[in-house]
């Protein structure tokens, strides 16, 4: 009996190795296939990762364009505004010349007296130069007399200048 108990036993070993390697094969299949999945996440992972930083980057190089072209749009408009700031400034030291009182022409304008005094000062001439020209001045008023003429005519109040924070900024 000792014959057959021992192979019996063997058998049993045997048989128990086989399913041992069974189950580690199997374990090495699932885990050959996790890795596969894995790789796969990874893959889409990166992939997501570069698309990221093409956004970003275009986004970036929009945004840095439009950027420039606001400091574009801000440049012209603080010329253009310069200049319209001139002729009003024009036109104050034409009636101021003529008579007006700095303030009176404050009120006439609802301007603050100190930002009427500011561009009366910036009308004048500087210092050893000659006499003003008066074609210039003419020019202005008659450009400003266009721009203000239909309140001029109505008898609404005239058209203002920007407000002084903004003015002074772009003037300076």
């Amino acid at each position: 009996m000792a014959g057959k108990s021992r192979t019996k036993n063997e058998r049993q070993v045997r048989d128990r190795i086989v399913e041992l390697a069974a189950a580690r094969d199997r374990l090495d299949t699932e885990e050959a296939e996790r890795r596969r999945r894995e790789d796969d996440a990874f893959e889409r992972y990166a992939r997501a990762d570069a698309d990221a930083a093409q956004i970003a980057a275009e986004r970036d190089s929009t945004l840095g364009d439009l950027e420039a072209q606001a400091q574009r749009v801000r440049d012209a408009a603080a010329t253009k505004l310069g200049e319209i700031e001139t002729r009003q400034r024009d036109v104050l030291a034409e009636l101021h010349a003529g008579g007006r009182k700095a303030d009176d022409l404050a009120a006439m304008f609802g301007l603050a007296v100190k930002r009427v005094r500011t561009l009366l000062r910036q009308a004048r001439p500087p210092a050893g130069t000659g006499a003003p020209a008066a074609a210039p001045q003419a020019r202005a008023a008659d450009d400003a007399a266009t721009t203000l003429s239909p309140a001029a005519g109505t008898g609404a109040p005239p058209a203002t200048a920007p407000p002084p924070d903004s003015a002074e900024r772009s003037s300076a």
